[in-house]
């Protein structure tokens, strides 16, 4: 694939990755999680933003991202960065993102994902990618598929095909209020943590954002979560930071 839909660019990034980095948003996710703070990466069409009266998402080239990423080389060079692939999803253009990851071998790249991606493509893209940044969201099927509209099983099986490779992954875990924050998620994602993932693997603790909600009337959307303002359980999250740490997991709490 030769075209891409992007609906932003980020420069000077500080966290996306190792270094200071340039992350581009890839338009278009399968999931439709309630807590999305980036509602205008969803669709995988341009949208409409009131705002600003433009469109967001503008279908690009490989020659055309190439030419705007080569633009910050030197940058990159000095302060040890990279290119982060964030979104939306990113898996969903894989055959873009392949593309443009064995064109430009040099560059650290690293994708930022939910594991929602059919498997082989999955497997193509850790292959080219040089990190990964792995969402776990609500460990229970059932739990998942009301609060993101779809199962996480795919989900799993990219999370224990990156362990058994070995890949550079950091697992990423948004502690939403009364939903991933509970203590019955958390004791299963702990499980299936020791199950699945070799000791030593870095875990991200992510803050819910109380102010996700506000960018969606701007696209004439609606936000799901209607208890928006709900505060973490920091006692569990914290209990749940403990028994990892004592694990042998590299767990770090930004809630």
């Amino acid at each position: 694939m030769d075209k891409g839909i992007i609906f932003d660019i980020k420069e000077f990034s500080i966290h996306d990755g190792p270094g200071v980095r340039v992350t581009v948003f890839m338009k278009g996710c399968p999931l439709k999680c309630d807590w999305c703070h980036n509602p205008e990466g969803m669709s995988p069409l341009p949208q409409y933003n009131s705002q600003t009266g433009k469109a967001v998402g503008k279908e690009w080239t490989i020659d055309e991202l190439i030419r705007r990423m080569d633009s910050y080389n030197p940058f990159l060079k000095n302060c040890g960065g990279g290119i982060t692939f964030s979104g939306g999803e990113p898996g969903m253009q894989a055959d873009f993102l392949m593309e443009f990851a064995k064109r430009r071998p040099e560059v650290h790249k690293l994708l930022d994902t939910s594991g929602y991606c059919e498997p082989k493509k999955f497997a193509a893209l850790a292959e080219q990618f040089d990190m990964i940044y792995f969402d776990l969201k609500p460990i229970d099927d059932a739990a998942h598929r009301k609060y993101t509209g779809g199962s996480n099983h795919m989900i799993l099986e990219n999370l224990k095909y990156l362990m058994e490779i070995r890949k550079k992954t950091i697992l990423r875990m948004p502690m939403i209020p009364e939903i991933t924050d509970t203590r019955r998620n958390l004791e299963d994602a702990r499980e299936l943590i020791e199950k699945e993932c070799m000791q030593g693997t870095e875990i991200h603790l992510l803050p819910y954002n109380q102010l996700a909600g506000g960018k969606y009337p701007i696209y004439g959307m609606e936000y799901p979560l209607k208890n928006w303002y709900t505060k973490n359980n920091t006692e569990n999250i914290e209990h749940f930071a403990r028994e990892l740490s004592g694990r042998g997991y590299h767990v770090k709490n930004y809630v």
